[in-house]
């Protein structure tokens, strides 16, 4: 009877927020207009409700398209409570140039969705076509405790009791 008690608690103890972090491959994505433009692209990653974001490192082989400068490419996460240019600063074109750093975290929303926009700042420089976009190998890590799913929860929940049984 221990044991199976034993093993509730390391379920429902799973169920808490944890240090972690997701590396997200951002390669193909392209930077179309101004933050909301309808051909933006985006992503919205499920990290839980509850989950906290500490930290966002990004490694990225940027191309700029025409005359758009590397500096204009933004990433918005969470509507634009953050924005990251990578290349901030390289007011000229560039192909397939390698920008890393890192920033601060972000505020979710009561969802636990983190989303993030990509687009331009300063000029849309290729009305209605794409202006930037990001190589192979571009990454973005997302730090912080993030908080599993109810769905996820179960199943190691289940998984931990059936293993008890088992050894039995």
């Amino acid at each position: 009877m221990k044991k199976t008690i034993a093993l509730v608690a390391v379920a429902a103890l799973a169920g808490t927020a944890a240090a972690d972090s997701l590396t997200i491959d951002v390669s193909g994505i392209n930077s179309w207009g101004f933050q909301g433009d309808a051909q933006n692209e985006s992503l919205s990653v499920l990290l839980g409700a509850g989950s906290t974001v500490t930290g966002i490192s990004w490694d990225v082989n940027l191309t700029t398209v025409g005359i758009s400068w590397a500096d204009e490419n933004t990433m918005g996460f969470e509507g634009g409570a953050l924005e990251v240019m990578p290349g901030a600063g390289d007011a000229f074109t560039v192909i397939n140039q390698n920008y890393s750093g890192s920033a601060g975290g972000v505020a979710l929303s009561a969802d636990g969705v983190l989303d993030i926009e990509f687009y331009e700042v300063g000029f849309d420089d290729n009305a209605g076509a794409v202006d930037s976009y990001y190589e192979a190998g571009s990454t973005i890590t997302i730090s912080g405790n993030f908080v599993p799913t109810p769905g996820s929860l179960a199943v190691l929940g289940l998984g931990g009791l059936v293993a008890g049984r088992r050894r039995r």
